[in-house]
């Protein structure tokens, strides 16, 4: 039970603060700027850890992971799919510059 309950508020934490950091970032930058993309990726990184942050959490403090598969794997794929996103944003600067 002890993992359940810490896990899950790191998680939360973890999840509140990149998201949280990443809108001020968007919203205090200039248009095409560094700081505004690194702001999209952390609100990206956030955003996708979610959907697999989540359903792991609700499923720790619930019945199990075993009673959560479908929710867990649809959670892993959409996290797959943006890192890739996150990725990309990371080396959009590099391809404008070839």
């Amino acid at each position: 039970m002890m993992q359940a309950i810490m896990e899950t508020l790191f998680d939360a934490v973890y999840l509140i603060l990149v998201i949280t950091i990443g809108i001020r970032m968007i919203r205090g930058s200039v248009p095409n700027s560094p700081f505004r993309l690194f702001g999209w990726m952390a609100v990206v990184l956030g955003a996708g850890d979610s959907f697999h942050l989540v359903p792991r959490a609700v499923a720790l403090c619930t019945t199990g992971l075993e009673n959560y598969t479908a929710a867990l794997g649809a959670g892993k794929w959409i996290t797959s799919v943006t890192m890739t996103v996150f990725y990309v944003l990371l080396y959009h600067p590099v391809f404008n510059t070839l």
